[in-house]
């Protein structure tokens, strides 16, 4: 009976530490977070591209795929890789947070940077449809409401504006990156 505990003993010990190594693909990721962190976005978005086709059905590409549509968007100011790169996620892992997210980026990036209201309220009616109790459903909404408005013609906005300048803003032909979330 001894010989039996000790032998269990054993297999938890094996199984506890071996549950704690990192797993490669996380590695990956902690790497192409740190080349991300330090910059180098180019190397980053190619590591978590490495990552999405070496795991292609781990949430983990999900991630990565992802970040380097956030990169596109926030660092490289490319939209049209942005977008693609969303698309990828939205359709690839619809059924993870990171597809909710990325189809809310896809018509995000269409309202507020690359200005194209048709296709801004298209991915927000795809979002609604595909996540309608989301929590960035109300969001959706509050942009489709005001897609393609002035800021200063959007009532919340323009008083908080005027409030805290104490004048009405410039006016600008969308709310393009203006507009705050």
């Amino acid at each position: 009976m001894k010989k039996y505990a000790v032998i269990l003993v054993g297999l938890v010990i094996f199984f506890g530490f071996w549950g704690c190594a990192k797993r490669p693909d996380r590695k990956m990721l902690e790497k192409a977070q740190q080349l991300e962190s330090q910059e180098k976005f180019a190397e980053a978005i190619k590591q978590y591209e490495k990552i999405a086709r070496k795991f292609p059905n781990d949430t983990l590409s999900a991630e990565a795929l992802h970040r380097v549509g956030l990169i596109y968007t926030n660092q490289l100011q490319d939209y049209e890789k942005a977008v693609g790169t969303f698309e990828r996620v939205a359709k690839s892992y619809a059924n993870t947070r990171f597809g909710a997210q990325a189809q809310f980026m896809i018509g995000f990036i269409y309202n507020n940077y690359a200005p194209d209201t048709a296709k801004a309220r298209k991915a927000y009616e795809a979002f609604l449809a595909k996540y309608p109790q989301h929590e960035l459903a109300s969001s959706v909404q509050w942009e489709l409401k005001y897609l393609g408005k002035d800021i200063n013609e959007i009532p919340e906005l323009a008083k908080a504006i005027q409030g805290g300048e104490g004048k009405k803003a410039s006016s600008s032909p969308k709310t393009t990156k203006k507009r705050a979330k």
